[in-house]
């Protein structure tokens, strides 16, 4: 069991919720309560939990995680939520939208692999 104290990073789901993003690995809300977020690893196999206060500042992680980061898959999320967030706001065409971003995120070459080729 590990105590620190620092802020950490979100980005979406494909529903829209929040994950804590820590150290390449993604974390979905598990608990709330008045005072602290419960979060449980994405992977269901893995043990890994932490628990933050309200104000999302990390206060505690308890075990560690069974398996490798998957840094791949954290692109290819936000690369996602950037087009579904273009794709509700403006008007421009879906296809023309997912060219201009892919083109404009720097994915890694794993990344290119994850990413859907269609549009």
């Amino acid at each position: 069991m590990t105590t620190v104290s620092k802020t950490l990073s979100f980005i979406f789901s494909q529903k829209g919720k929040p994950l804590l993003m820590m150290n390449n690995f993604l974390s979905k809300l598990n608990k709330t309560t008045n005072t602290k977020k419960y979060y449980r690893c994405e992977n269901p196999q893995c043990t890994m939990t932490l628990r933050t206060d309200i104000n999302d500042v990390l206060i505690r992680t308890k075990d560690h995680h069974n398996h490798p980061p998957e840094p791949e898959q954290i692109e290819v999320r936000k690369l996602k939520h950037v087009i579904k967030e273009r794709a509700k706001n403006e008007t421009t065409p879906k296809p023309k939208i997912y060219d201009e971003e892919t083109a404009r995120f720097c994915l890694t070459s794993l990344a290119i692999a994850i990413v859907p080729s269609q549009r």
